[in-house]
């Protein structure tokens, strides 16, 4: 079976947190938030920061201006409230710092809409809430997208621990599933609703009792089964732990009580491959966690009749859905599971 999936969002996420990383570093000893150190106050000209502002009229107002929180802005010049042009801010006091004003223009071309003729604009910088240096500000926005970003992976890898998508590439399911079908399987856990019952599709990881049961062996047409190992399988479950499980003429059943239930399968292609008892062998008990699961179309499955008791850790979810062909849209089919009360067996 052909399980669907991507690694893809790995790479971008490992080239994402290169960035953050290398951004935070650069603007840890400015601090984030509303920790961030105010790059207003050591100013200097050739500088690039960003105004914030939380006040929506504020906001508004300095846009009207020119000023356009959350843009990087470069500091053209600086002039004291005397009119005194200075090259910096940092070392001055903080009553020459509160009436320093600044010229700046955005440090890079901004949309059609937004640009203006009159910059670089004269700003008082006590005017705005806050400045931040362009590493606090590249580092803030990496943070937050790297957040968003695992976010996003991590409810992918949420839905991908408890959903496949599975395709279908072989006959042994058929009527119920046809090659070519895409189904969506869901996690299977060993406790309560959660463990598979009898009638339930189960996708699962080649047994080791599977693969020493195929080996290389002949079929019709020169054609080959071939190695096993690391592939993964959709039969349906007959028997769950502790229930006796027998084979007569090929048909899988239980041996309840007052009742028989049969699984009809139907022979193999070729049974001559394998030992006698995989199609003619009494009931024995399953242990408790074993299951034994047969392939609808018995004529091309090498199910638990070959290969033994299906045990728990090697399941990975119940199929409940056909998804693709739309034609065949809707639940996985029932087999045909059917219980009689005392047969007659020859």
């Amino acid at each position: 079976m052909m399980s669907i999936g991507s690694d893809s969002q790995l790479e971008s996420l490992r080239s994402l947190m290169t960035a953050g990383l290398e951004s935070f570093r650069r603007a840890r000893s400015d601090g984030f938030g509303t920790k961030a150190r105010n790059a207003a106050v050591n100013a200097t000209e050739g500088d690039v920061i960003v105004p914030l502002c939380s006040n929506l009229e504020m906001r508004q107002s300095l846009a009207n201006r020119g000023v356009y929180p959350g843009v990087e802005y470069k500091v053209v010049a600086l002039t004291l409230g005397c009119g005194e042009k200075v090259l910096s801010l940092e070392g001055l006091n903080s009553d020459a710092k509160s009436e320093a004003y600044a010229f700046v223009r955005p440090a890079y071309p901004l949309r059609r809409d937004l640009e203006r003729d009159d910059w670089p604009v004269r700003v008082l910088l006590d005017e705005v809430p806050l400045w931040i240096s362009k590493g606090t500000y590249e580092a803030g926005t990496a943070v937050g997208t790297l957040a968003l970003s695992l976010s996003v992976v991590a409810q992918a890898a949420l839905v991908a621990f408890f959903f496949r998508f599975v395709g279908v590439p072989s006959p042994s399911m058929m009527p119920a599933l046809v090659p070519g079908n895409v189904v969506l399987v869901t996690r299977s856990f060993p406790v309560g609703p959660f463990k598979p019952k009898v009638g339930d599709v189960v996708f699962f990881n080649a047994p080791k009792e599977l693969e020493s049961a195929v080996g290389q062996l002949q079929v019709d047409g020169g054609s080959e089964i071939g190695s096993v190992k690391g592939k993964q399988f959709l039969k349906r479950v007959l028997a769950v732990p502790g229930e006796d499980v027998g084979v007569k003429r090929s048909e899988p059943y239980v041996q309840k009580a007052s009742k028989f239930r049969f699984d009809v399968v139907g022979p193999y292609v070729r049974p001559d491959l394998f030992k006698e008892q995989s199609w003619e062998r009494k009931p024995s008990m399953l242990g408790s966690n074993e299951y034994f699961v047969a392939g609808d179309n018995g004529y091309r499955s090498v199910d638990s009749r070959v290969w033994g008791a299906l045990k728990e850790r090697y399941i990975v979810g119940t199929a409940k859905w056909v998804l693709w062909p739309l034609k065949d849209f809707g639940p996985v089919k029932p087999g045909q599971i059917i219980e009689i009360e005392k047969p007659s067996l020859p």
